[in-house]
């Protein structure tokens, strides 16, 4: 499996970190993914857009830092979700 942006938690450890509502969330989205084709081009557009910031912020000094306070914001935890049912973290 793949872990993104220097992260701590890889694709296998993911889903112990949501609570019951999380995962049931997840599995929501998940499902929606593979069936919805407007909802699956939505979540690309957003997943694409996080990393390419990610990428973005990461290049100076302070890039890390920012980074990571850029995925423990509300849309990095829409992010991190989004990415994982779409398969982004491998699995």
């Amino acid at each position: 499996f793949k872990c993104d942006w220097s992260s701590d938690v890889c694709s296998s450890d993911l889903k112990r970190l949501y609570t019951m509502q999380g995962q049931k969330t997840f599995d929501e989205i998940r499902k929606r993914y593979r069936g919805d084709r407007e909802f699956k081009q939505t979540v690309d557009r957003y997943v694409s857009e996080f990393e390419r910031l990610l990428e973005d912020v990461s290049r100076d000094d302070r890039g890390q830092v920012i980074a990571r306070t850029y995925l423990t914001s509300e849309t990095g935890k829409v992010y991190t979700m989004l990415a994982h049912a779409a398969g982004r973290f491998g699995e």
